[in-house]
């Protein structure tokens, strides 16, 4: 039979973790931290080794400044530490820093970082790196991804070799959580006086890092491999290695864990079958800070009016979708702020119900009108044709991009669906804003903070919505440290969404995770933040 591990498939009471989490990090942006000097937690027993596998859907970028997609983003989480790191709670700890303090307008953060730190190669880790890596990542010229996220910073000071001072154009709610998320630290020493995107050997196979284990290999379209890091700061990393295996097919993955050649994977909700009554499995479910969504791309003349997303919208029956295809492990959505936050979630609100009559209505008084042969066309003929882009080898997003079709469809729109490889679809179509629609999902950071996804101009606004309300709300929000306020100005931009989507949610899924029952110190956390607590991780004999 299945083993089942504690709170596995149950989610927490509505409400209560988020408000607890969101409270915490509010309480932190503020005061700074005050004098934090938590350690890094170790494992449950002392015993170490072993190997860890775990699937990639995509070869990695080995430098989390430029790096855009997934699999490269689980890869650098080990190699990379940042400034903090989450807890099990999702509440910003240190890291490479010990502490820091928050000036009383909320515009100087200075961190103080821990001492006695090296890179992979030996080099000394000091607040010159820290200043490097960030000023490459709000360099135009950098080709960075997380610029976005951190356009609040007007710039960084070195204090000392030890102590580094933040500079904020204006106070920044965020600003800690989103130092824990993604933004990994780079070594000066290696990457300056170049372009990041031109360090081929340093991004593609001979990173360096501080974080607790180190490349040993890289295969392309295979695996890579990490092994310890004998000089890792904290605990002492208890895995002998993890091996990233290159499998872009969820099927695959499946295949593998159950043959015994992969142990940790994320499984969609059609796979749970798969792995029932496989000795040595254990499944949980854990929370994410997720949306699927269907992105239309508001450049192509089709998709700028706010009615026709609104319509579109309203013509896919995303109850059902919940229900068949993610057999329920996914919740309805209003907006695009996830159910995870609860907090920040606009209980007054309801989700853009499914009424295709209604939708039709709404196309004829934009100009689409539905002819005898019930296609929809414009006032010049055109038919309401578009192409919908997603990733091969997930069933999930595939399934789903069935039943848009043929809920489209039945509206007498035209949508051909198209999968390619998640790098190509990522690097060529969406990135460029080279498409029609797509079929994809933001993980986004646990805070309700959006401004990097949906502010008009941002590097990841990659649909191109743009709505000055909506701008305004997510500038004040990211600039607001009072919790009611933040509250009402993320539900105001929720009812705003439903008016002009700048996306089409389908739904917030939960993250499934299926485990090798030898596999011991993993928290319950996403695999994205699980990974940044990898010297926790070890393998029992079997």
């Amino acid at each position: 039979m299945i083993a089942l591990r504690r709170r596995s498939f149950v989610l927490p009471r509505p409400g209560a973790r988020a408000l607890w989490i969101v409270g915490a990090l509010l309480v932190v942006a503020a005061c700074g931290g005050g004098d934090q000097r938590t350690q890094p937690q170790a494992g449950n027993s002392t015993d170490a080794g072993g190997t860890l596998r775990i699937p990639l859907i995509n070869d990695p970028i080995l430098d989390p400044v430029v790096a855009p997609d997934i699999g490269s983003v689980m890869v650098n989480k080990v190699l990379f530490p940042g400034l903090v790191r989450p807890d099990e709670a999702l509440r910003p700890i240190p890291d490479l820093a010990l502490s820091w303090t928050t000036s009383d307008d909320g515009l100087r953060t200075t961190f103080k970082l821990r001492p006695g730190v090296t890179w992979h190669d030996g080099t000394p880790f000091t607040a010159a790196d820290v200043k490097f890596t960030f000023d490459q990542i709000l360099d135009l010229k950098s080709g960075s991804r997380l610029r976005s996220d951190f356009a609040a910073v007007d710039g960084v000071d070195v204090d000392d070799s030890l102590t580094v001072t933040f500079r904020l154009k204006a106070p920044f709610a965020p600003f800690l959580t989103l130092l824990g998320y993604n933004a990994g630290i780079l070594p000066k020493h290696l990457l300056q006086g170049a372009p990041l995107a031109d360090a081929t050997d340093f991004n593609r196979k001979h990173p360096v890092g501080t974080g607790p284990f180190m490349v040993q290999d890289v295969s392309p379209g295979a695996s890579i491999t990490l092994v310890r890091n004998p000089r890792y700061y904290g605990t002492p990393p208890r895995l002998d290695r993890i091996v990233f295996k290159v499998v872009p097919d969820v099927n695959a993955q499946v295949a593998q864990l159950r043959a015994g050649e992969l142990d940790l994977i994320t499984i969609e909700p059609a796979n749970l079958a798969s792995v029932q009554g496989v000795p040595g499995v254990e499944v949980q479910q854990v929370p994410v800070v997720q949306h699927y969504y269907v992105g239309l791309n508001v450049a192509r003349a089709h998709f700028r009016s706010p009615a026709v997303r609104r319509a579109l919208a309203m013509a896919i029956n995303r109850e059902a979708i919940i229900k068949g295809v993610l057999r329920g492990y996914g919740d309805p959505a209003v907006g695009t702020i996830p159910v995870a936050l609860r907090d920040f979630v606009a209980d007054s609100l309801l989700p853009i119900p499914y009424n295709p009559d209604s939708a039709l209505a709404m196309l004829a008084a934009a100009g689409w009108r539905r002819g005898a042969d019930g296609v929809l066309r414009n006032a010049a003929g055109a038919p309401f044709r578009f192409e919908l882009l997603l990733d091969k080898g997930n069933p999930t997003r595939e399934q789903t991009a069935l039943a848009i079709q043929q809920d489209l469809r039945k509206l007498g729109v035209d949508a051909s669906l198209r999968t390619m490889e998640f790098a190509a679809l990522v690097r060529d179509r969406i990135l460029p804003g080279n498409f029609d629609a797509v079929l994809t999902w933001w993980t986004t950071p646990p805070d309700p903070d959006q401004y990097a996804f949906y502010h008009t101009g941002q590097d990841n606004n990659n649909v191109h919505w743009s709505n000055p309300v909506a701008d305004s709300l997510l500038a004040l929000g990211r600039a607001t440290r009072d919790l009611p306020r933040r509250q009402a100005t993320y539900r105001a931009f929720q009812a705003l969404e439903l008016e002009d989507p700048p996306v089409i949610v389908l739904f917030f899924p939960r993250e499934i995770q299926a485990v090798s029952s030898r596999l011991q110190g993993l928290p319950l956390l996403g695999i994205r933040d699980a990974l940044r607590h990898s010297e926790r991780f070890a393998m029992r004999a079997p």
